[in-house]
């Protein structure tokens, strides 16, 4: 691995050259949000419903994989077991670089949307970046204390954001590793820090899940607890959704449930949507327009409105759209939702999409 390790350390309030970042930013996104059109080459629900399986690729050992998928490039990032980040090209359907850094499971891989860099937590407590053009480490960030559960890529492309079985989330410079936001729950730590997390679209907010069955919704700004909801079973996912009104947890006990930000009040949330998937939910991801929502939970479903393109958010009426029988533990929707892929703990990446 090629990356330098950089160490990580608390951190006091925002500089003001990241605060004018974050608004500039929020600002942009959040204009005409709700009035913006479904991406070209949007597929259908009828299309979506009719996705057959297009390949198959054996690119880990066997354990749980996580997946990515750019948003508007051929190009899918996986995670294993095995400690290998894989960058694989849909087009041509086959593996362009397995490369290895971490010592342990990549927990998670995201590819930056503008930029041609991946970033991925693992066991080992390190974030790792990667390019994926020279397909190779380029920094290794040593900022937490226990195993990385979750990362994402902050709407600026500037930040990489955390979080950990330690407790803590965090926030880094990806150019230079450098640590700018640091919050430690102790709370959180004492029911084993943190499972998973997620940022907003609109680059405000911050979501953690913990094992113990909560949710905590954070204002990246002012580092403070703004929301929390329970579960009432183990938080295995999340995911914001692009329209940046629905937020979808996923549990242990096998429920899906879909969130709505416009009705937060008294410090707390209440689910408009639920879902008994049957098995645990390993992962819960929208596609970029808001109209469907695919999981993996031992196999794959995608949920979407029962109406033509309509986001979901505004469909008073949800239904399972397609299920594929394959051991899944992460989904994620290629660009305009023209492809599906799901990985499995047996190594194994299958696209599905249209023959």
């Amino acid at each position: 691995a090629g990356g330098g390790a950089v160490a990580g350390a608390a951190a006091g309030e925002l500089s003001a050259a990241v605060v004018a970042k974050f608004d500039a930013t929020n600002k942009e996104l959040s204009k005409g949000r709700k009035k913006r059109p479904p991406p070209p080459g949007q597929a259908s629900a009828e299309q979506v419903a009719a996705y057959s399986k297009l390949a198959s690729s054996a690119l880990h050992g066997k354990g749980s994989v996580c997946v990515d998928s750019h948003r508007s490039e051929p190009l899918v990032a996986t995670g294993g077991a095995d400690g290998v980040v894989c960058l694989y090209d849909t087009a041509q359907r086959k593996a362009l670089s397995k490369m290895k850094g971490h010592d342990g499971a990549v927990h998670r891989v995201r590819l930056h949307p503008r930029a041609a860099v991946a970033v991925s937590a693992g066991a080992d407590a390190s974030v790792r970046v990667w390019s994926t053009e020279e397909r190779t480490e380029t920094a290794k960030m040593a900022l937490h204390a226990a195993a990385v559960t979750d990362v994402s890529i902050h709407p600026t492309g500037d930040y990489a954001v955390s979080a950990s079985a330690d407790g803590s989330w965090k926030m880094a410079d990806l150019a230079t590793g450098e640590c700018v936001v640091s919050v430690e729950d102790a709370v959180a730590l004492s029911h084993g820090g943190f499972s998973c997390s997620d940022v907003h679209p609109d680059g405000m907010l911050f979501s953690v899940g913990v094992p113990s069955g909560n949710v905590k919704v954070w204002d990246l700004k002012s580092r403070t607890d703004v929301a929390s909801f329970g579960l009432e079973q183990p938080t295995t996912c999340l995911s914001f959704s692009e329209n940046s009104f629905y937020f979808a947890t996923g549990g242990a006990e096998g429920v899906l449930k879909v969130w709505d930000l416009r009705k937060f009040g008294d410090n707390r949330l209440e689910a408009v949507h639920a879902m008994e998937l049957g098995a645990p939910v390993r992962s819960a991801v929208f596609d970029y327009s808001g109209q469907f929502l695919a999981t993996a939970a031992g196999t794959v479903t995608v949920v979407g409105g029962t109406s033509d393109w309509c986001p979901l958010y505004e469909s008073t009426s949800w239904a399972s759209l397609a299920e594929h029988e394959v051991a899944a533990s992460g989904v994620s929707f290629g660009a305009a939702a023209s492809l599906l892929a799901a990985a499995g703990p047996d190594g194994k990446l299958t696209l599905y999409g249209s023959a």
